[in-house]
């Protein structure tokens, strides 16, 4: 007997991920001149979107950062089915925005060619309006839309619209083997 999980995974055609700590785990270092990152402080906070901006562009911020091995495999195993794949973030400026697109790229074999597929929202609240545009323009229903994000919240959200949501931490557990979804 197939599980919930296996059934819900037939029934997607959209899946869109959250960028930052979900499909990327940050790892972001303020160098001060130096070129590797063994030897740069790891960042914590930026005061402002000024000072965020510099940072990004002296620094491409999202280099250094990697890809769940969960997350890798539920794309490529959802890819190979035909479903879309979308990330979904915040940007403040398009430094930030082509930073993460390379490096999902590059992370993401075969994934987000064409920026389309990465899409930049104003505040996190817009995420569940984006994948209800999307669907109704690809005419999708709710439940054939996955969305993973790190923010309790923006996945309750997802929810209550009718969206799968899962938790990141939820996603890294359950989709570590994908061989049980097959």
């Amino acid at each position: 007997m197939r599980s919930k999980i296996a059934t819900k995974l037939d029934k997607v055609k959209a899946l869109f991920l959250d960028v930052d700590n979900t499909a990327l785990c940050l790892k972001m270092y303020d160098y001060n001149g130096l070129n590797d990152k063994e030897n740069g402080n790891r960042i914590v906070g930026i005061l402002d979107d000024k000072e965020w901006m510099a940072y990004n562009i002296r620094n491409n911020a999202y280099i250094y950062c990697t890809a769940p091995e969960a997350l890798v495999s539920l794309v490529n195993f959802l890819k190979a089915k035909g479903v879309m794949i979308y990330g979904l973030t915040e940007c403040k400026n398009s430094f930030e925005y082509n930073s993460k697109f390379n490096r999902l790229r590059e992370c993401y074999n075969g994934n987000f060619l064409h920026h389309g597929e990465l899409i930049s929202v104003h505040t996190r609240h817009d995420k569940v309006a984006v994948m209800q545009m999307i669907a109704e323009r690809d005419n999708l229903s709710p439940e054939e839309i996955m969305f993973i994000d790190d923010s309790y919240y923006e996945v309750m959200e997802a929810a209550s619209a009718g969206v799968f949501g899962m938790h990141t931490t939820e996603a890294l557990e359950r989709f570590s083997s994908m061989e049980r979804y097959v």
